[in-house]
């Protein structure tokens, strides 16, 4: 999945309000007691739409649901904490947080974090301002940086392993621009300040369209990744049991097609 400690799907993709299909077994008939023994703080940041505040103040999006509903069925309380994802990966190395929603699994973080079984997958993108999409249509990530043009990224995400080499390269440094949220990336290009941003397509549709710069930024044709993510768990504060436990609710929603309802009506396929 997304994001990285240092330093998604064809044209923009906007929320669908279609409902999933019905199931006759509901999360609730599939959770356990409740135990008050099991709660878990989970870290969150603004990456509409797969976890936002809703105009009233609720935290609410796709990997919201998906982790309310495995809460629900493990038996765990959920409390949510907002911040931004380098924040929030230091919180969970030290167990002040105890899940993060779609993290990939890497080295450097399996030596803080448990990661669940994948839940869904994901894919990244380039985006370019209406000036460059005709120069840059069908340049890769390599060739657009070997070219001296400048990419945005966002702080701590995790691009996949060659686009993670790409960015970790030195002779790179200087054209490398890292925001602390995803929209401060199509600010940036729409400034001028980057010549392409590395997005998903649903958060980039969903920024877009909320801001009004969809009708000056693009989508370029290709993807920089694709992959499937997880959910993470601090090696501090959450046992291999309780990991298993998380994984075993999240089979029983993936069978009783919770999952997949879920994202039907986010994705509206």
């Amino acid at each position: 999945m997304r994001r990285w400690i240092l330093p998604a799907l064809a044209g923009l993709l906007t929320v669908a309000g279609c409902q999933p299909a019905t199931n006759t077994t509901t999360a609730a008939e599939t959770a356990p007691q409740k135990t008050a023994s099991c709660v878990m703080t989970v870290g969150w940041d603004p990456w509409e739409p797969y976890s936002y505040e809703a105009v009233d103040g609720a935290v609410t999006g796709l990997d919201v649901d998906l982790v309310r509903q495995l809460g629900e069925s493990a038996g765990c309380r959920l409390d949510f904490r907002k911040g931004n994802w380098v924040a929030l990966l230091e919180e969970l190395q030290a167990g002040d947080v105890d899940v993060l929603m779609a993290a990939t699994p890497t080295s450097d973080r399996r030596d803080f974090a448990h990661f669940s079984e994948p839940y869904r997958d994901e894919s990244f993108v380039l985006f370019a301002h209406n000036g460059g999409v005709q120069a840059y249509q069908g340049l890769s990530l390599g060739q657009l940086l070997a070219d001296g043009k400048r990419v945005g990224i966002t702080d701590g995400y995790y691009y996949g392993e060659d686009a993670q080499a790409l960015l970790s390269n030195p002779d790179y440094d200087e054209q490398i621009v890292p925001a602390p949220v995803p929209e401060a990336n199509y600010r940036h290009l729409e400034e001028g300040l980057v010549d392409v941003v590395i997005g998903d397509p649903y958060v980039a549709g969903a920024v877009l369209r909320r801001t009004g710069m969809g009708t000056s930024i693009k989508q370029l044709r290709g993807n920089v990744h694709s992959g499937s993510v997880t959910f993470m768990f601090s090696k501090n504060s959450v046992s291999n049991d309780q990991v298993q436990a998380m994984n075993a609710a999240l089979d029983r929603l993936q069978s009783a097609g919770h999952i997949a309802g879920i994202l039907s009506r986010y994705r509206g396929s």
